[in-house]
């Protein structure tokens, strides 16, 4: 048990890892979603580099790198409370500079305090298990930004699952709480309380697993609870699809990236023969589609009701309506463009 002990440290720490890339793949767009994926990579560093620490070849190169993994366990608190704010809906006063500066300034000082002084731990002792710390009088400090930003945390989570106005919200809110809550107390009482009293670590460290249980939890609320269910990505997908209208998106090239199924049935094509494909060749006159793509790309205009004749795959021409415009990133680069065909004879 001992010898694999790191290993299942590894195990914990890539399993947040796993966690988060789960969430940011698929609800990148919700903003309490990025703010969870940031506290899961916070923990995720914190914890491999735990592992690392187990490992190291000497006590020195293990000094070095619990400088790092303690500095990303004080940040990856106030990033719990920053997400926490932001699920509940209390993120307001952080859009002042000076508050979110303040947020982030215990954090700041405390691994300042890690990284370049000897004052939070006394020695560094080789275990069956892994090489561990045993903390100094100083290392209270640390002790107490734990418990007041994830207490913190879990209160707000504990209030808005009494207030939210949705039952589902409230669903969440009240497990994510039991879910922080449990390992939060469990880490402290192991980690932090017990060594400062016995000046030593009578247990095995349980900061990894703690962390994985925290992110566990968070996860499955948010999962089986849809915390991220309905997003602008989801949103446009389902009006994408459901709209009366044939929709056609095409990068810069003029090559098909997206069509919806009206645009599927007014070609009488399936659309994987469409997508990749240029969608100059649906037009009957190319010298159409040369004027809608100046017009929309070089003179930056929206296009309404352009008429002319587009014909399927098997030659059937239709007369219809185009508009068109420009797709473009938050930034404002343009990206491609985006044709709505309808009907022209209705």
């Amino acid at each position: 048990m001992s010898i694999l002990f790191p290993y299942f440290e590894l195990a914990a720490s890539l399993f947040i890892l796993l966690l988060a890339f789960n969430i940011y793949t698929r609800h990148y767009e919700n903003l309490a979603a990025r703010f969870y994926v940031r506290f899961a990579i916070m923990a995720f560093l914190a914890c491999i580099l735990t592992y690392s620490l187990r490992i190291a070849f000497t006590l020195e190169l293990a000094r070095t790198i619990n400088r790092f993994s303690a500095s990303c366990m004080a940040f990856s608190f106030a990033v719990y409370v920053h997400f926490a704010l932001i699920f509940t809906k209390r993120d307001a006063w952080l859009k002042n500079n000076i508050a979110l500066i303040a947020l982030y300034i215990p954090p700041t000082i405390l691994s300042f305090i890690f990284l370049f002084t000897n004052l939070m731990y006394k020695r560094y002792e080789i275990f069956s298990f892994g090489i561990i710390h045993s903390p100094a009088p100083l290392y209270s400090l640390f002790m107490l930004q734990t418990i007041a930003y994830t207490f913190w945390g879990i209160y707000l989570f504990f209030l808005y699952s009494k207030t939210a106005p949705q039952k589902v919200e409230r669903s969440q809110a009240f497990w994510i709480t039991v879910g922080s809550a449990i390992p939060v107390i469990i880490g402290v009482a192991t980690d932090q309380i017990m060594p400062l009293i016995f000046g030593a670590r009578p247990i095995y460290p349980t900061v990894v697993f703690a962390f994985a249980l925290m992110n566990l939890f968070i996860f499955v609320s948010m999962k089986r609870y849809s915390l991220f269910a309905i997003s602008p990505g989801l949103a446009a997908e389902t009006i994408i699809e459901t709209m009366p209208d044939s929709l056609i998106v095409t990068d810069l090239s003029g090559r098909v990236i997206i069509l919806n199924e009206e645009a599927h049935k007014y070609f009488h094509c399936p659309k994987e023969e469409m997508l990749g494909k240029s969608i100059m060749v649906l037009f009957e006159r190319k010298a159409d589609y040369d004027k809608l793509y100046h017009e929309v790309v070089e003179k930056n205009l929206e296009i309404v009701r352009f008429k002319t004749n587009l014909c399927d795959p098997l030659g059937q021409c239709l007369p219809s309506f185009i508009n068109a415009n420009a797709l473009r990133d938050r930034l404002g680069f343009l990206l491609g463009i985006v044709f709505i065909v309808r009907d022209s004879l209705g």
